[in-house]
């Protein structure tokens, strides 16, 4: 049985809506599960959670990040970057 104080979840560097069902808070001990299913092609991402472990895997609806809520609030962190190289010609004088 999970304890009745709910604790907040921050998003920062996407917002709430960038994750499949989730939440503004949850129950310490809950297990949480945040689907961000937003991937762009030649990006790279990484997530992290600050406060509490995190496992993190590419499964059938995006990047799935998955940890235990603490007992306090914590901050989910995304970040991208294009990853795309832009190739000039090789002769760039004619």
């Amino acid at each position: 049985m999970f304890p009745k104080t709910k604790y907040t979840v921050h998003y920062n560097g996407c917002s709430k809506t960038s994750f499949l069902d989730a939440k503004d808070s949850y129950r310490a001990g809950e297990q949480v599960t945040l689907c961000y299913a937003f991937i762009a092609t030649d990006t790279d991402y990484s997530f992290s959670v600050d406060g509490a472990d995190c496992d993190i895997r590419y499964g059938n609806n995006g990047y799935e990040i998955r940890f235990t809520m603490p007992a306090h609030e914590v901050t989910v962190i995304v970040r991208s970057r294009n990853s795309m190289l832009c190739m000039p010609p090789e002769d760039v004088s004619r």
